[in-house]
């Protein structure tokens, strides 16, 4: 699922405005799970330790790999570009304005400065 399918859900079963911390907060339920299932004996702590080392899971905040750095049992995430504007439907609206990180991601708008 990505972010954008994420944040349509939520708005269109809530009806709220999603928010950054959505795709996040699900990739932990992602991650956890794709622990546990890696791991031989997913009630064995040291198994699901030891499966971490070198999970790659896909989420909504992109994929995520272990076992490639900085340190052990670390992995990154893109911290990609955004600004709130004037919204439509909701009073601000957060559009992507920087994919540097992550060029898989769509541009949504320029960034502009606040007048």
């Amino acid at each position: 699922m990505t972010s954008q399918e994420l944040g349509d859900g939520y708005e269109s079963a809530k009806g709220k405005q999603w928010t950054q911390q959505l795709g996040p907060s699900l990739a932990l339920f992602d991650v956890g799970i794709a622990a546990l299932k890696a791991s031989e004996n997913p009630k064995d702590k040291e198994a699901v330790a030891k499966a971490m080392k070198t999970l790659a899971v896909e989420t909504p905040v992109g994929n995520l790999a272990w076992g490639k750095g900085p340190f052990p049992n670390i992995v990154t995430t893109p911290i990609l570009g955004g600004q709130w504007v004037k919204g439509d439907k909701y009073p601000l609206n957060f559009l992507l304005c920087d994919n540097t990180p992550d060029p898989n991601v769509k541009v949504q708008a320029k960034l502009k400065p606040y007048a």
